[in-house]
């Protein structure tokens, strides 16, 4: 299926139980080191997980990572066609499997030091082995429901939060894209940005009934600032045009300058923008999301179309 030396090693790693089910498929020891999106639902995911695994600063663990999903789906007890297409797509994957280049191994080594220093970070004090016990899986467990109930209220009231890093953490995973966008840590100021792009990116993360109960346009953008240290987190909703989950990946894996990047994003933006508001319309601004409603029919609102927070 593919080259030897990292089958073995990851058979090794993963001995069958004795129902023939390889061991610790399910679990998710590191948060701090997670890459959010990967799957076997279905073919499409089956591709997304290929190319979340591909970027830099994951790669050292990408053959491991699409093997586990694979096994998972053979795995399943409830194993539904577009699984099937998912093994497809993992199985053409691993058949063409080669084993990493000398300087490709270089780079790999590189990024497994700095996984190992996420590792010992306390952004990843929850993490545990691979025979947890019972109190260490509730806790990742209340750590994910946690989070996701402290998203949906930053998302609610737009008001920054105390958001605890280990829940941080385990929604949003590592420095690096993600199914639902992307997650940028700086280390200098000791703080995390993370872009959700559209509606998609909030059903990733919350559910579709729980996104339903937010008033969010299909097409905003949602970017969160959060300090690692204080542990608070603070949201801005904007609205942007034609963006999809896929140019925000695009444009995260583009190896165009960082000044093409500040110009597109910026001709992409259509409020939080002074020069993009008719100055001839009445207009005024939600204090929580600071989007502009312009139009003599948008100053009847009482609530704001983009966040739902009272008008003052």
């Amino acid at each position: 299926m593919d080259s030897y030396g990292t089958h073995r090693r990851w058979e090794e790693a993963h001995k069958s139980n004795s129902n023939g089910t390889p061991s610790h498929l399910f679990t998710d020891e590191n948060p701090a080191t997670t890459i959010k999106g990967t799957g076997y639902k279905n073919k499409f995911i089956a591709q997304r997980t290929i190319k979340l695994t591909s970027q830099p600063g994951v790669r050292y663990k990408q053959y491991w990572t699409i093997r586990a999903m694979r096994e998972r789906a053979a795995h399943c007890a409830n194993q539904t066609k577009d699984m099937r297409e998912a093994i497809a797509v993992f199985d053409e994957w691993l058949i063409n499997y080669k084993e990493p280049t000398k300087e490709e191994k270089k780079l790999h080594k590189k990024e497994w030091e700095t996984f190992n220093s996420l590792c010992q970070s306390d952004a990843n004090r929850h993490s545990y082995g691979k025979d947890a016990t019972k109190d260490e899986l509730s806790r990742a467990r209340k750590d994910v429901s946690d989070g996701r109930r402290l998203f949906f209220e930053l998302l609610s009231t737009c008001k920054p939060i105390s958001f605890p890093l280990t829940r941080f953490v385990a929604i949003f995973g590592c420095h690096a894209l993600h199914g639902y966008g992307k997650h940028t840590i700086h280390t200098d100021t000791c703080t995390s940005h993370v872009e959700i792009s559209g509606i998609d990116g909030v059903e990733e993360l919350l559910g579709n009934t729980k996104t339903k109960k937010l008033t969010l346009v299909s097409t905003c953008r949602i970017e969160i600032q959060y300090d690692r240290k204080k542990e608070v987190a603070s949201v801005t909703i904007k609205q942007r045009t034609g963006t999809t989950l896929e140019d925000l990946w695009r444009k995260g894996s583009s190896t165009t300058s960082n000044n093409n990047k500040r110009k597109r994003e910026e001709s992409e933006d259509t409020t939080i923008n002074d020069s993009n508001v008719n100055t001839k319309e009445p207009s005024w601004v939600c204090n929580s999301c600071t989007y502009i409603h312009s139009g003599h029919a948008k100053m009847q609102y009482l609530v704001c179309e983009v966040c739902n927070s009272k008008r003052n």
